[in-house]
């Protein structure tokens, strides 16, 4: 009788063992790809070729700095220490022929984002203008583009100043063409 709950217990730990790690490895995969984001890009390249930019959280650089990898042989950027990014097509403000791409990057400053604008010229990337912005929700990452009399602005928002309701006063920064 011992000898058939020790046999008993053999087999009941070591099915549990294996189930850990089986779960435990489940886990892994979906943590990683949890943390993987693409993002479609327009035609940065002029190649008549629709980009997707790629983010990849546990992928820093030697310094912590984010990476952006991008398809179509386009380098890479690396944008700086973030706590996440979400990456826009926006249209062609220098008139190349190509759509420029506008980043919004969680800083350690709370709801605050930093908000660049790049252009891919001469085959390497190029940040044009940048600004800050309180970026709470989906629609705080719409109309940061403005064109007033053929001239382009990136808005941001005034951390410093707010308006007479509470709100943060807007700054239109100009972008260079």
């Amino acid at each position: 009788m011992k000898l058939f709950f020790l046999i008993f217990g053999l087999i009941f730990f070591s099915c549990e063992t294996k189930t850990k790690e089986s779960i435990t490895e489940t886990n892994k995969l979906e943590e990683t790809s949890e943390e993987k984001q693409s993002f479609f890009v327009g035609d940065v390249n002029k190649d008549k070729v629709q980009d997707t930019a790629f983010v990849n959280f546990n992928q820093q650089n030697e310094y912590g700095d984010m990476i952006i990898r991008f398809t179509n042989n386009i380098p890479e950027i690396d944008f700086g220490q973030s706590y996440g990014v979400s990456i826009k097509k926006i249209e062609d403000l220098n008139f190349d022929g190509a759509n420029e791409i506008i980043i919004f990057s969680r800083t350690h400053e709370g709801w605050w984002n930093s908000i660049s604008v790049w252009s891919f010229q001469n085959d390497k990337w190029q940040e044009i203008q940048k600004t800050k912005g309180f970026v709470s929700n989906d629609k705080d990452f719409e109309n940061r583009i403005v064109k007033d009399k053929n001239q382009y602005y990136l808005i941001g928002d005034d951390q410093w100043n707010e308006d007479e309701n509470g709100n943060f006063k807007k700054i239109r920064v100009k972008i260079q063409q």
